[in-house]
């Protein structure tokens, strides 16, 4: 029956007692920390970990007890069964959206699968699979889009790859496609059995390494309220700077700064768009990875050269890792100062580098050979790892990176951070068993602060993640091979990050490691990689666009200009995702939830709400595509219509054909393409219209400045208003209607919009000539 609130329960929070199917008591703990989420905690608060990056009121929702065994609260009701553990979590219409597992026989009458399970290593419980269920998101998973029928482990790897379930992000969060979501309150490790059919179809359990099992079940109904409530609980992201959604350009290894100025140099001699150079790992002597001392026989007078890429209009990464070798001078220093982890027997911890000890001599390892050929090298000494949880070791940290900051650097790529053993022991007492996974935030943000603290811009480039990884932008896809099936599954795991509450995330154009990609590989990745929330080109050979022929180079090129003149856009974006918790590159469910065809694709996206973007991936240029219903979609590519609601397929794409729709209604600002952000003129700014009755736009410039636009069309033709810029150039798209017009500020005025057939397709791709 329904207790009344025990001296042990939480202001607001009740407890409700349960049997498990041997008859064992458990009791379920219920709250409403908020309108539209309930959360549930089975078992003890013995030996937990919970996520340290939640935002929770100080007091839950004031409950409403409906009966002996029902409890309301925040537009939801919780019921448990006295005797047999069955919750069902329900919203204000009846509608269930979490129910347990109860139903699960054999013929026999066993169970297949306990509701409940609370033993002295772990807590479980189990879900009822409905007919319709399907579970997105657990992070940036490579494998199916949707999780149904698989294991699912929530607990960061060095994943090696992105073609296995494996994952550098783990998020213990996922999205039903029924209208809700489940974060689950821990950093420690968790198993997922998705309808496992080795075990059943017909149960989800969840097993969590800890004596409590707490959750949030998180009401929509839409995907969209889902995320952002999510966002409440985890914390949104904040805008990354301007110049970081320019083009990025790295490899794996730049021999010396005249390999570096000239791959630079070269972007400005082929009037490609490029905004950050970075030479990745060995501008630090390889046997002393990463204790961010230059390597001075390679890297001299860093402060020189970095003015030198900054004059050209680059800013510079630098690539790090949380470990500090042995070999390393500042061992001894970190070591006495008890800045570095240790193991259970007090000495430092020491965790594998897995990077090669660099040849600098041998042209198959300075970037010109394959993975395989850097490989066979010796392993660099290994590492010991940093303690972030000592703040004299931040402190001690953020010292040397400002010493870098100092010199020049704009940003560093904080790599690697998975490795932390279960024994590790940190300054605050916990152990690797609690830190494993948020090892990698705890770097994140020391970065990201002493950063921010010197160039005012809070950003790194992130490989790792769990629950909040969002509060330290960007992200970036790890390392998929060459291949057409690592570029597919590097976008299925792009989708389900941002599904994960995650909306700011990047991948290696053309892959990182294997054979050097075909010139049709590289520029299809390329494709899709400019039309991402981030770009960057890298890999283990070079990855400049020259490097795969003069056809690739004038693709790149083309697509690079379509990405800046799409920055207006792009940081409207990023503006939603702070405000509104949503990805940049998004599903079609969550524009779409109302559409079953758009539900489970995970080989095209959009850009925000406006664009479609259908990338493919194969050399023969075939492609198969959903146009989701509700909507008309104009091809950007010939400025013509095409109705929602079917699929279509295109053969024999011309390697500078990818399908490119906008969806009818929308609206996205445009400028004109520099070769830099710096140089970006957000004075001449367009505005791609398509003909509806009405539709309006609120958007932000990257100086605060918000700019709103309205626009009508009655019997009297077509009206706007404009606030905010002193004049925007319309652009209306689509068959009799394409016309082009000036629009000042003010209030409603009749448009004086003059047909102009302008080449649709050129203006998009920010082609010579292409501009009305």
């Amino acid at each position: 029956m329904l207790n009344q609130v025990e001296k042990s329960a939480a202001p607001n929070e009740t407890v409700m007692d349960s049997r498990a199917s041997d008859g064992s008591p458990v009791s379920l703990r219920v709250s409403f920390p908020a309108p539209g989420i309930a959360r549930l905690r089975i078992g003890s608060p013995d030996d937990v970990s919970p996520l340290p990056t939640l935002s929770l009121p100080e007091e839950p929702l004031a409950a409403t007890r409906l009966s002996d065994n029902a409890v309301a609260g925040g537009g939801l009701t919780v019921t448990l069964d006295s005797e047999k553990f069955d919750f069902r979590v329900a919203d204000d219409h009846g509608r269930v959206l979490l129910s347990t597992s109860t139903q699960d026989m054999t013929q026999k009458g066993a169970m297949r699968v306990e509701p409940v399970e609370v033993a002295d290593t772990f807590t479980a419980t189990s879900f009822r699979v409905e007919p319709d269920d399907h579970f997105l998101g657990y992070g940036e998973k490579f494998c199916n889009f949707d999780k149904r029928g698989l294991t699912i482990t929530s607990s960061n790897s060095n994943a090696g790859g992105a073609t296995s379930e494996a994952a550098y992000k783990n998020v213990p969060f996922f999205l039903n496609t029924r209208g809700y979501g489940v974060l689950f309150n821990t950093t420690r490790k968790l198993r997922h059995d998705v309808g496992e059919p080795r075990l059943s179809i017909l149960s989800y359990r969840v097993e969590v390494d800890a004596s409590e099992l707490d959750f949030f079940v998180i009401d929509g109904p839409d995907p969209k309220t889902v995320l952002k409530r999510y966002a409440e609980l985890t914390g949104f992201a904040p805008v990354p700077p301007l110049w970081t959604f320019g083009v990025w350009m790295s490899r794996f290894y730049f021999e010396r700064w005249d390999t570096l100025l000239a791959a630079a140099e070269g972007y400005r001699s082929h009037d490609i768009p490029c905004d950050v150079a970075a030479p990745d790992s060995y501008w630090m002597y390889g046997n002393r990875l990463s204790d961010l001392q230059w390597d001075e026989d390679r890297f001299p007078d860093p402060a020189k050269h970095l003015a030198e890429l900054r004059a050209k209009g680059f800013r510079t990464s630098l690539w790090l890792y949380p470990y500090i070798s042995e070999k390393s001078p500042l061992f001894e220093e970190a070591h006495e100062k008890g800045y570095l982890c240790t193991s259970p027997d007090g000495a430092p911890a020491i965790v594998p580098t897995t990077l090669p000890q660099p040849c600098h001599d041998e042209p198959g390892f300075r970037g010109v050979g394959t993975l395989k050929h850097v490989f066979k090298h010796p392993i660099a000494p290994p590492g010991t790892l940093i303690d972030f949880t000592n703040p004299d070791a931040v402190a001690w940290y953020q010292g040397l990176l400002t010493d870098r900051l100092k010199e020049g650097v704009a940003v560093f790529k904080t790599d690697f951070g998975e490795d932390v053993p279960d024994d590790v022991q940190f300054h605050d007492e916990r152990t690797g068993r609690d830190v494993h996974n948020i090892y990698p935030l705890l770097f994140q943000q020391a970065v990201a602060e002493a950063t921010e603290r010197f160039t005012g811009d809070f950003v790194i480039w992130g490989r790792s993640g769990w629950a909040g990884s969002q509060a330290y932008p960007i992200h970036w896809g790890g390392d998929p091979t060459t291949s057409w099936q690592a570029m597919s599954a590097s976008l299925k795991a792009g989708l389900s990050y941002g599904l994960s509450g995650v909306p700011f995330w990047s991948h290696d154009i053309g892959g990182f490691a294997g054979a050097p990609p075909s010139a049709e590989l590289y520029t299809r990745w390329a494709q899709f990689g400019l039309l991402s929330s981030h770009s960057r080109f890298h890999g283990t050979t070079p990855r400049e666009p020259w490097e795969f022929g003069e056809r690739a180079t004038a693709i790149v090129r083309d697509f690079a200009k379509l990405r800046m003149r799409l920055l207006p856009y792009l940081h409207h974006l990023a503006t939603i995702a702070h405000e509104e918790g949503l990805p940049v590159i998004r599903a079609l469910h969550l524009e779409f939830p109302d559409d079953p065809g758009a539900r489970l694709i995970d080989g095209q996206y959009m850009l925000g709400d406006a664009l479609l973007v259908c990338p493919v991936f194969n050399a023969a240029g075939d492609v198969e595509y959903y146009l989701p219903r509700g909507s008309r979609w104009l091809d950007l590519r010939v400025g013509r219509w095409q109705d929602g609601g079917r699929w279509v397929s295109e053969k024999g794409l011309d390697l500078a054909d990818m399908p490119l729709f906008l969806r009818e209604g929308t609206m996205v600002p445009l400028v004109e393409p520099a070769a830099c952000t710096d140089e970006t003129d957000f004075s001449t700014l367009s505005l791609l219209v398509t003909p509806e009755t009405s539709a309006a736009l609120t958007f932000s410039l990257p100086d605060g400045a918000p700019v709103e636009v309205a626009f009508r069309r009655d019997e009297s033709g077509w009206q706007a208003r404009l606030a905010g810029a002193a004049r925007i150039r319309l652009l209306i798209a689509g068959g009799p209607d394409r016309a082009a017009a000036i629009l000042s500020e003010g209030d409603w005025q009749a448009v004086d919009a003059r047909p102009e057939e302008f080449n649709l397709s050129a203006y998009a791709l920010g082609k010579a000539g292409g501009s009305p």
